[in-house]
């Protein structure tokens, strides 16, 4: 059970930018707070209304490109005085159909698509019920996925084949802390575009808003790999974890979709390159 208070919106909303500036300057993005009014007194929950807004915002400075910045702003609803108005704006980038971040909020988001960014409107009731149960989801017990005996061992080259993406993430930082943040953008768009099989090169670069010179030579640079390649090196290091997994029972099929091959068979021929030399004599 929880319970909504009266209290100050503003506050809290520059309290919640301030907590995540740090993060923001990690990922080399300007992130800024204003509000069209002093005060805006509201009936709410503060584990209700921060959650899906924390989300929202960690991911919009996940995907804004380095150098770019984020506005959040918070005023009154005109058409509704049981409301207010929470906007971010990010620059440098179009995110208006990134599912990851559209997700992030059930009810009461609006997307404009703006000439050079996006901004996300999220309406936030200022009135409650003073007692509000909180919902809680029970998830069934997940029976262990039941592998031919042979997959066990081929599951155990898996692990150790493939150069994981956290470690070039890790390699990268090493070179610089920009070289660093900036392929951990490259994975977290690749993975929110991961099931998408027209999601290529080109759509890559226009996510980092980078041209696709630049994005070859600064991905060739920390993973000597050219975009194309990398774009299927994380495709199927994705499909590696699902075929491991104990939370899901794919099939081959199922995880060739999930990371966005568009056949069965170029999944097949791709994954058996990259464990020919690996896979043990059974």
């Amino acid at each position: 059970m929880s319970f909504a208070i009266n209290a100050d919106l503003v506050p809290l909303f520059r309290g919640l930018v301030t907590g995540l500036r740090p993060f923001a300057v990690a990922q080399e993005v300007e992130l800024e707070f204003e509000s069209s009014v002093e005060t805006l007194q509201a009936s709410y929950n503060p584990e209700e209304v921060l959650s899906e807004i924390t989300v929202l915002l960690s991911r919009v400075v996940t995907f804004t490109p380095q150098s770019y910045s984020i506005k959040v702003s918070v005023g009154r609803c005109i058409e509704n005085e049981d409301r207010c108005i929470l906007s971010i704006e990010n620059t440098g980038v179009d995110l208006s159909r990134l599912g990851e971040i559209l997700s992030a909020v059930k009810n009461g988001l609006l997307v404009e698509k703006l000439s050079q960014g996006t901004r996300f409107i999220v309406s936030i009731p200022t009135k409650q019920d003073s007692m509000m149960p909180t919902k809680s989801g029970v998830n069934g017990s997940l029976l262990p996925k039941k592998y031919p005996m042979y997959f066990s061992a081929v599951s155990q080259r898996l692990s150790s084949h493939f150069s994981n993406t956290e470690h070039l993430e890790k390699a990268a930082a090493l070179k610089s802390n920009s070289e660093g943040v900036f392929l951990k953008k490259v994975n977290a768009v690749i993975h929110s575009h991961i099931s998408n099989p027209d999601f290529k090169v080109d759509a890559l670069a226009d996510a980092m808003a980078l041209s696709r010179t630049q994005l070859f030579r600064k991905i060739k640079n920390l993973t000597q790999m050219s975009p194309q390649q990398y774009l299927r090196f994380v495709r199927l290091e994705k499909a590696k974890k699902l075929l491991q997994s104990k939370d899901k029972d794919l099939n081959v099929s199922e995880v060739c979709y999930e990371v966005g091959f568009a056949s069965k068979s170029h999944f097949t021929r791709s994954f058996q390159k990259s464990l020919v030399l690996t896979l043990p004599i059974l």
